[in-house]
């Protein structure tokens, strides 16, 4: 049973080294990545280098002794968000822990070099969406990343911080009492293996997962040409929501964000708006996610154990048929082609639904295997009958 995980581990560290390599070979839509390790393996021109298992194995151990725990494409506690987006990273090294309860997850990001107030109204995101039961997702770095973590741990709630370098390699190196915190309060994960420097190139692969771990992406504040406008644009790839904190037109970080405004974001002017866009269509689908994975998890809004409270409808897993789903999957499911993708808004003029309930009815299809995300946001029925 060891093979497998060695195998996952020798070809991350693979594509670790050669940068673009995973886009080359399955494209941003990652088809074929999930099928597991040995279709990867056979992908590669050249396999992998002689050794290549000695080197996996001391990656593995050298986790297990820094308390690390190491999860693949194939392990259920793998995050179900990120494994349904069209780039799941192969391998998540994790200190802390993981919950089923961080599917209910909202990613914060934004400038580095944030105004004092950015950093309030971030920090406000953090604790408010921390105390409304939502998992804050955001980059570790300076500035809004922390502001936001902080905010998190401030109202007892969990945040991820998810790192563009090694476990071992905390950047900036300053805020390294920081992801102890969030390690104990939540989760500081990463792609990349243990000894993996901050390099510039992995900050956009960190970003892809930021995006892919949460329903929604928040930008607080971004300069023109920002690495929070891209994280933003890998948000709207996997059809996930994208929210924007508005600024004074004078200030130079609000140039990223009006420009995300104009360019069809969602208003954000504190927790509420995300609360009230989100809630109660998203928690109901995360609940039933949770419940898969555990039938003891209760999420905001369900009852003790994960039922629903008297009185609610819930989102019946119904063994994945067709037959078996909610109104709201079989309307959607309906408007969805077999023969072509549509996009999301186009989708969501169709079923005249709110862009918070269709994103979860659609993730909802995904992970029954009835919808599948094709590129630039367009969704494609697979084979079954209504």
């Amino acid at each position: 049973m060891e093979h497998p995980a060695l195998l996952w581990a020798a070809l991350n560290r693979r594509f670790a080294e050669t940068p673009g390599m995973r886009q080359r070979l399955f494209g941003r839509a990652g088809r074929g990545v999930t099928d597991g390790p040995s279709s990867i393996l056979e992908a590669l021109p050249s396999g992998l280098p002689k050794g290549w298992e000695a080197v996996a194995r001391e990656e593995l151990d050298r986790a297990r002794r820094q308390g690390a725990v190491v999860l693949t494409l194939q392990d259920e506690s793998y995050p179900p968000l990120l494994r349904a987006s069209s780039d799941p990273p192969l391998v998540l090294y994790v200190r802390g822990d993981l919950r089923p309860e961080d599917v209910l997850a909202v990613a914060v990001v934004g400038s580095r070099r944030a105004t004092p107030l950015g950093l309030q109204v971030a920090g406000d995101l953090g604790r408010g969406l921390a105390a409304a039961g939502f998992t804050v997702v955001s980059g570790l770095a300076r500035g809004i990343d922390a502001a936001s973590h902080r905010g998190a741990l401030d109202a007892g709630g969990r945040t991820i911080a998810v790192l563009g370098s090694g476990l071992d390699r905390i950047y900036p190196v300053e805020h390294r009492a920081l992801a102890e915190s969030i390690s104990e309060r939540g989760a500081v994960v990463t792609e990349f293996p243990f000894g993996w420097a901050p390099l510039q190139r992995n900050f956009p692969e960190r970003n892809r997962i930021i995006a892919s771990l949460t329903w929604a992406t928040v930008v607080v504040e971004a300069a023109q040409g920002s690495g929070s406008l891209i994280t933003a644009d890998l948000a709207a790839d996997e059809g996930r929501a994208v929210y924007a904190v508005p600024g004074s037109v004078d200030e130079p970080n609000a140039l990223g964000t009006n420009d995300l405004l104009r360019s069809g974001a969602l208003l954000c002017r504190g927790a509420a708006d995300v609360l009230e866009d989100l809630a109660p269509q998203i928690v109901e689908a995360a609940g039933s996610i949770a419940r898969r994975r555990s039938p003891q998890a209760a999420l905001p809004g369900l009852g003790p154990g994960g039922t629903e409270p008297p009185g609610g409808t819930g989102t019946s897993a119904g063994g994945g048929a067709a037959a078996g789903l909610p109104p709201d999957e079989r309307r959607v499911l309906e408007k969805v082609p077999k023969t072509r993708g549509i996009g999301i808004e186009r989708l969501g003029e169709a079923c005249a639904m709110a862009p918070g309930a269709l994103l979860a009815t659609l993730l909802e299809l995904e992970l029954k295997g009835l919808v599948r995300q094709l590129p630039g946001r367009r969704f494609q029925a697979t084979a079954c009958k209504l």
